[in-house]
């Protein structure tokens, strides 16, 4: 039998099959047409010699920044394969004033899958340094409604950045988050929250929230987290967890801090998705991609098939794509991101400059999206060694 990529002899690893063990997978017309110890049967157009290294579900970023006419915004398809990721969720870059224009010039655009959160500012993030919703008049509910309904093929929910020196102080802070969890539930979507300096505790934040809400760069440092100043995670946060409401890690440049990362595994507590939060002032670090946020949790004793999962088929199943997206099942998309375990003595940086020595680096080594490989690799700027 003809297949268009053969992938030889790698260790698969993929959490949505409960499946880890080194195994052949062919490759046809952008799908997964068989997985199995060996595929001696197959003529392949072009072949992956992967021994050595991991194969899995091409990676899903649940927080990037990909609009470029941002001040933030990234190219999607030249971050596919530095990362191994194959599908990305813009975190709100676009509000209901510009997302027409973001995916005329962007979305539609990129070959990697691009999915979106309206921001409840009708003008993104292109103005971000001013405070996009210290004026209430750039709040824009109905349009963040009505944008999604118009792309709801792309345009999953809605993103707030609740920062007191973004969304204003008591009850002005308070009408925004109103605004924004008002427009996820007339679209019937989800809210994205950015906890920053935030104008109220998380806790009180948390009680408005429901199953399927996100709270994004839960491991922030500063005045207002996940954890009290004895290093405790609060009860609110526990319960919220456990009734559904999603903590995503999106490391970005001032959002991800080792004492309540640390504090927060070792009493248990691990984040639902682990995201980057790329965007131009951490591309070349403290983030770099997706890969070395991954390597951190690893270096923090989370086990590698959590960490995949965590990565691949928990967010495929948060932009209800299971079972298409982040897995290797036959018949699924042909998303796939071959990494390399690179084994030594790693410094790790948070976001407040802070290093750890982590033992295992993982690289992208080759990226597979939607059936074709993707010119291109991980390169060494991320290896940062002790």
């Amino acid at each position: 039998m003809i297949c268009d990529i053969l992938i030889k002899g790698g260790e698969v690893v993929d959490p949505s099959q409960a499946l880890r063990g080194v195994r052949d997978i062919a490759v046809t017309d952008g799908k997964i047409a068989a997985v199995a110890e060996a595929l001696e049967d197959y003529e392949p157009r072009e072949t992956i010699v992967a021994r050595g290294l991991l194969v899995t579900p091409g990676l899903i970023d649940l927080h990037v920044h990909a609009y470029t006419h941002s001040p933030f915004g990234l190219d999607a398809d030249l971050l596919c394969p530095a990362g191994g990721v194959t599908t990305m969720l813009d975190a709100g870059t676009a509000g209901s004033y510009n997302f027409d224009a973001f995916r005329r010039s962007e979305i539609d655009r990129y070959e990697t899958q691009i999915y979106s959160l309206v921001n409840l500012s009708c003008i993104g993030l292109v103005a971000a340094n001013l405070g996009e919703l210290l004026d209430r008049r750039y709040a824009d509910p109905q349009g963040v409604v009505d944008t999604i309904a118009r792309h709801s093929d792309v345009a999953v929910g809605v993103k707030i950045r609740v920062g007191a020196h973004i969304i204003g102080e008591g009850q002005t802070g308070w009408d925004n988050l109103h605004d924004a969890l008002r427009a996820a539930r007339e679209s019937g979507t989800w809210l994205m929250a950015h906890i920053g300096e935030c104008p109220m505790p998380i806790p009180a934040m948390l009680e408005h929230m429901e199953p399927g809400d996100c709270i994004t760069h839960c491991f922030k440092g500063g005045s207002t987290r996940i954890n009290n100043d004895d290093g405790k995670i609060f009860d609110e946060v526990r319960a919220a967890a456990e009734r559904g409401i999603i903590f995503d890690v999106g490391h970005g440049f001032g959002s991800f801090q080792w004492d309540v990362v640390e504090a927060a595994i070792e009493q248990g507590f691990e984040p639902t998705t682990i995201s980057t939060d790329l965007h131009v002032k951490n591309i070349n670090g403290p983030v770099y991609d997706m890969p070395t946020t991954m390597s951190k949790f690893l270096m923090l004793g989370m086990p590698l098939e959590r960490v995949i999962e965590i990565s691949t088929t928990r967010p495929a199943e948060i932009l209800k794509q299971a079972g298409e997206l982040g897995t290797l099942r036959v018949g699924s998309v042909a998303d796939i991101a071959v990494l390399e375990k690179c084994d030594g003595e790693f410094i790790l940086t948070d976001s407040y400059r802070q290093n750890r020595v982590g033992r295992e680096l993982l690289i992208a080594a080759s990226t597979i999206r939607r059936g074709k490989i993707v010119p291109g690799g991980g390169g060494t700027r991320m290896r940062r060694l002790a």
